[in-house]
């Protein structure tokens, strides 16, 4: 059968864990968990996965600074998953987002892209962290890296990474990703749309990580807010052009596969925009497979849960990472030889 295309899946490639080690472990709190790629593709043959897009999770190539370290990480980091997604014994199965380097590094970034779609050719789109530097996406120091990513029409995987906010860990233990992270993507969301940034960049398409963390819950109150004269005069878009651009994002479901998060992902964006993803290795296969079974079920009880079909995921995937391939695409009719529910028997 053809299975699911997972489009949040994570490499931790030895360079990176590296440096990860060598910056004191990973500032979000969060421990860096085991990889490899033989242990990615038995997670994909486990939950019918066919084809997973590797990506460099938070903080990505900024764990080595925003300066010429970053640059090189950024640059081995994007060889090295060249290097695997055309090894022989995955089949043709993965794909990947390139690595850039911290966004503070505006020469440096618009480097990367040009050696990614000019010379390398073979990701599906690049990773996006929701801030760098302590600024957000839309700010105007970032505008000729927007200029390059719709230069060259990329797929934005949007991942979140740490906020500066006190105290840092809830209850002083609680790493970032669990709560904070959700949010980082609502406002890196919000910034794009609000700042004009999504909307002077038609050809660029984005995926949200964690089903957009809040923006489903919090879109419409933003929109509201536009009825504000004094609010809606200090943003760059107006009311019916805030609602189209928030109506372009697209949503993985990693991590968010309850019914109270896939039926509000429903109430608010296009079924077409909803992705599958699992968010592996650092979430571990057996909370994985938990995730896939409750989402398994609302797609069997809910009214609209065959709006979530596999299928229908499988297509909104499958046409997007499409519409921005390079070229090097993997093995789209790849059989999944075996299944979930046969790997428990």
């Amino acid at each position: 059968m053809s299975g699911r295309i997972d489009t949040h899946i994570h490499a931790l490639p030895p360079a990176y864990l590296a440096a990860v080690n060598a910056a004191g472990g990973d500032p979000s709190g969060f421990p860096s968990p085991e990889w490899s790629l033989d242990a990615t593709v038995k997670l994909m043959d486990n939950i019918s996965t066919s084809i997973g897009i590797l990506s460099v999770s938070a903080p990505g190539a900024s764990i080595a600074g925003s300066g010429e370290d970053g640059r090189k990480l950024a640059r081995t980091l994007n060889s090295d998953l060249a290097d695997r997604i055309n090894k022989s014994s995955t089949e043709k199965r993965l794909g990947f987002f390139g690595v850039l380097p911290d966004w503070q590094d505006v020469d440096g970034t618009v480097s990367e892209i040009e050696f990614l779609y000019q010379q390398q050719r073979l990701c599906h789109g690049v990773t996006v962290f929701t801030s760098y530097g302590g600024k957000l996406l839309g700010d105007p120091a970032f505008k000729p890296i927007w200029e390059k990513l719709q230069g060259h029409k990329v797929l934005i995987f949007l991942h979140p990474t740490g906020l500066d906010v006190t105290p840092k860990l809830i209850a002083s233990t609680l790493p970032q990703p669990i709560v904070d992270y959700p949010l980082a993507t609502t406002r890196a969301a919000v910034d794009l749309v609000l700042t004009g940034t999504l909307h002077a960049c038609p050809d660029v398409d984005v995926i949200l990580s964690h089903a957009g963390g809040t923006l489903p819950f919090l879109a419409t109150r933003v929109l509201g807010t536009l009825n504000i004269p004094a609010l809606a005069d200090a943003v760059a878009v107006d009311y019916e052009t805030a609602q189209a651009d928030f109506a372009r994002f697209y949503y993985d479901t990693a991590l968010s596969s309850s019914p109270t998060q896939l039926g509000g992902l429903l109430d608010f964006a296009d079924p077409s925009h909803i992705l599958f993803g699992s968010d592996f290795p650092y979430c571990p296969d057996p909370l994985i497979e938990l995730q896939v079974l409750s989402y398994e079920g609302f797609v069997a009880s809910h009214p609209r849960g065959s709006f979530l079909a596999p299928e229908v995921l499988r297509g909104n995937s499958m046409a997007l990472l499409k519409k921005h391939s390079q070229g090097s695409d993997p093995n789209w009719d790849y059989e999944v030889k075996r299944m979930m529910h046969e790997s428990k028997m």
